[in-house]
């Protein structure tokens, strides 16, 4: 599977974020190569500490019976509130654009069998070092 498409899009969605004043970080909902969803960071602008994009995501692809058929792409590590939200969902999957490391919400997601793919992408890794 070719996830690079989808990936750039969560780089285009966290470039938003950034030109916005927000967190540069976007996320990307995918069913069967399609876009469901597309978000970026919106906490600042919602004054919303749960807006991050994985969660708008997930939020407004509502509730669904394929829920374990749907992958979400992301341009950042996962944290609990993230992991916790795939967890209680059953979503599919999650693509993260940055090489494999290891933090509480991976562990968590590894354990309860979460199928993770690991993929280094230019453009999340310039994201990932303007954050830190």
């Amino acid at each position: 599977m070719n996830h690079l498409p989808f990936l750039d899009q969560a780089v285009q969605e966290a470039e938003q974020a950034r030109a916005s004043g927000e967190r540069p970080a976007g996320a990307v909902l995918v069913k069967d190569n399609k876009v469901i969803t597309h978000n970026h960071s919106r906490c600042q602008s919602l004054n919303d500490p749960i807006a991050v994009p994985e969660m708008e995501c997930i939020r407004h692809a509502g509730r669904r019976a394929d829920q374990a058929e749907l992958v979400l792409y992301s341009s950042r590590y996962p944290d609990m509130l993230v992991a916790g939200t795939i967890i209680q969902f059953s979503i599919g999957g999650l693509v993260i654009g940055l090489p494999e490391t290891e933090s509480p919400a991976i562990s968590l997601l590894k354990e309860k069998n979460v199928p993770l793919t690991f993929v280094p992408h230019d453009g999340c890794l310039a994201l990932e070092q303007l954050h830190e």
